[in-house]
């Protein structure tokens, strides 16, 4: 062997690349290649085989396990696909479009249990050696002189946020000439870290589709480095309070949350802790060890309006230019298919809609919700008076009726006046809450069309006060004026006037049944019992029932509160009846020779309450006791 050829197959021998396992796999079946022919039926299943795979858009994982079990039946005949070779492929310094599935949810929590079990061990290896430190080294606290002792206090409580690694170095350095301060136990990640962790991953997932959602609408790049991966951001109250389906996630509180975060910060598994102020939400990262991030491989040729983005193993499908649309049409499709890009990101898990992003007017081409055709509350306002005046059409729609039979209810302030004169409101019934709700959501009515109305209606109720008394027009049109002045003057919300016209109804109620009672009392006239200023009780004024009011707010919430007492209290007598129940056929049972003792104790062990297992040996004793 001469120079040269010692020097190439040294030069091969320090640049060969390792198989992985992988690789490993795929040169069996390269060699079973090489030494068998497959026959067409072979050929044909191998055919069907990638053509389910790519018709169901299986990720690698998935079509690896796949590929062995068909290889475990027909022979390896079929390649794994991945990196053949430790450290082989082409690596990239960023990721075109940054989003998780459920598939990287999945392995990210499989890493997160490596890698906090690893944690946890570590720190059970370190607290043995801190436990010797503090025993060995350390002055007891209670040889310590004042002095020592007001030092150690006073260091403890200026360095208690420190994580505890670097609390128990700068505690060495602090025990160099006095070793008066003990070290801190490093505490261990626990079963709730991970929920937390699972549910911050959920976050990151929405966080990241609402980013590339932005990005792409705004026509940027939705590029990120590998090592400089967008910051989640936690707020740790909405950690603490998440909900799913309005169920509780984790049921605790924020300064809990703040713990878990603190403990995950220090494991390293968030990392690059970044905080504004109090009042914004903290920023990290995932371990880059943990985080099993995914690349959508947007295309940077072509923008979202020529393009949309598909993940690398869809089907291309052929294109057929020609086309028998014509141009308006092709317009309004274009239009459409820009403003859904919002949609094409693909970050996001499929079963958490309520992340979802999606513009308000992301269809235009879709007549029921599009913005730009449909009229907004003041145009509706416009058009409505005009289109009630037609006697050619018939109003069209529930909706339009629904305002139709609505503001049909204003009446004109003199004619009310008169008609509340005459007494034609002496027996009226109000308008119900669920219609006023149906209007409030429904019917295309303003705030201010709304609250005349149930104004007009409150004082049509009030009218049942006057039923056996003389008040003329004047006194009528006046409380009118005066009251369409004053009440719900502040109030701007429809689901707010509601609220309040319920308490208003309620005292009307009161105030007719008290002076039907008290027929020695007269009612005062509408305008001066309406009068604001008469807030005490004694001056008969309808201003003057709040307290009345909130007295029956209170009766009302501790009735509730009783029932409820009274509910929980019946589910427990059940409970215990139930139980008590179950011990005597427990009991029964074992007396007859089909539970052992053994038995017995497990049956009521996992089935009944704890005091029922401390009572057991009395009650078989007695029952012994009393056969006997």
């Amino acid at each position: 062997m001469n120079k040269t050829t010692k020097k190439s197959a040294k030069f091969a021998q320090e640049n060969a690349k390792p198989y992985s396992e992988i690789g490993v796999y795929n040169q069996r079946v390269k060699e079973y290649l090489r030494n068998n022919n497959l026959d067409t039926i072979t050929q044909y299943t191998v055919k069907l085989f990638k053509d389910n795979a790519q018709r169901n858009r299986v990720n690698n994982a998935q079509y690896n396990k796949a590929v062995e079990e068909f290889n475990n039946r027909h022979g390896f005949i079929l390649l794994k696909k991945g990196v053949e070779y430790e450290g082989g492929s082409k690596q990239y310094s960023y990721v075109n479009f940054p989003y998780l599935d459920r598939e990287a949810i999945k392995l990210t929590m499989d890493k997160y249990r490596l890698y906090v079990n690893k944690y946890n061990k570590q720190a059970d290896e370190e607290n043995v050696l801190i436990r010797n430190y503090n025993h060995t080294e350390v002055t007891n606290h209670l040889a310590l002189t004042e002095t020592q002792k007001k030092r150690k206090k006073d260091f403890e409580a200026e360095n208690k946020c420190l994580f505890v690694r670097d609390y128990n170095k700068l505690i060495e350095k602090e025990n160099a000439k006095n070793a008066i301060l003990p070290k801190r136990r490093i505490q261990k990640i626990k079963f709730q870290s991970e929920l937390i962790f699972h549910v911050l991953l959920g976050f990151y997932v929405s966080q990241l589709r609402t980013r590339n959602a932005y990005l792409m609408e705004m026509n940027k790049p939705t590029s990120a480095l590998k090592n400089a991966l967008p910051k989640l951001k936690i707020d740790h109250r909405k950690l603490a309070t998440h909900k799913i389906a309005d169920i509780p996630r984790l049921d605790i509180c924020k300064k809990t949350a703040q713990n878990h975060v603190k403990r995950l910060r220090e494991a390293n598994i968030l990392t690059n802790y970044v905080q504004i102020n109090q009042n914004k939400p903290i920023q990290v990262n995932f371990n880059s060890q943990i985080l099993v991030i995914l690349d959508g491989n947007l295309p940077k040729s072509q923008t979202l309006e020529n393009k949309a983005f598909s993940p690398s193993f869809s089907k291309t499908l052929h294109h057929n230019s020609d086309t028998t649309r014509t141009k308006l049409k092709e317009k309004e499709i274009k239009d459409c298919a820009n403003s859904t890009a919002l949609n094409k990101c693909g970050s996001m898990l499929e079963g958490n809609e309520s992340n979802s992003v999606c513009l308000a007017d992301g269809y235009e081409n879709t007549k029921g919700i599009n913005k730009k055709n449909t009229p907004g509350r003041a145009e509706i306002k416009k058009i409505i008076p005009n289109f009630l005046q037609s006697t050619n059409e018939k109003p069209r729609g529930k909706y339009v009726l629904l305002t139709q039979n609505f503001l049909s209810k204003l009446t004109d302030e003199r004619e009310l006046a008169e008609r509340l004169t005459n007494g034609d409101f002496d027996s009226h019934k109000s308008l119900r809450y669920d219609y006023l709700q149906q209007v409030a959501m429904y019917a295309h009515v303003s705030r201010e069309d709304f609250k005349k109305v149930i104004i007009q209606d409150f004082i049509k109720t009030s009218a049942k006060i006057w039923k056996s008394h003389n008040v003329y027009v004047g006194e009528w049109k006046k409380n009118i004026n005066a009251l369409q002045e004053q009440l719900f003057s502040k109030i701007i919300e429809k689901e707010t006037l509601i609220k309040k016209l319920r308490e208003y109804r309620w005292k009307l109620e009161f105030a007719r049944k008290w002076f039907s009672k008290k027929r020695e009392v007269k009612a005062l006239f509408p305008y001066a019992y309406f009068d604001k200023t008469r807030t005490n009780s004694n001056e008969i004024g309808f201003y003057g029932l709040h307290k009345v009011w909130k007295t029956n707010k209170k009766y009302k919430q501790r009735k509730e509160a009783e029932k409820k007492q009274l509910e929980v209290n019946a589910s427990a007598r059940k409970r215990n009846l139930t139980a008590q129940k179950k011990l005597t056929n427990a009991i029964n049972k074992y007396e007859l020779g089909k539970y052992n003792y053994s038995q017995l104790f497990s049956y009521v062990q996992d089935n009944l309450p704890h005091e029922y297992l401390l009572s057991l040996p009395n009650l078989i004793n007695k029952n012994s006791i009393n056969q006997a």
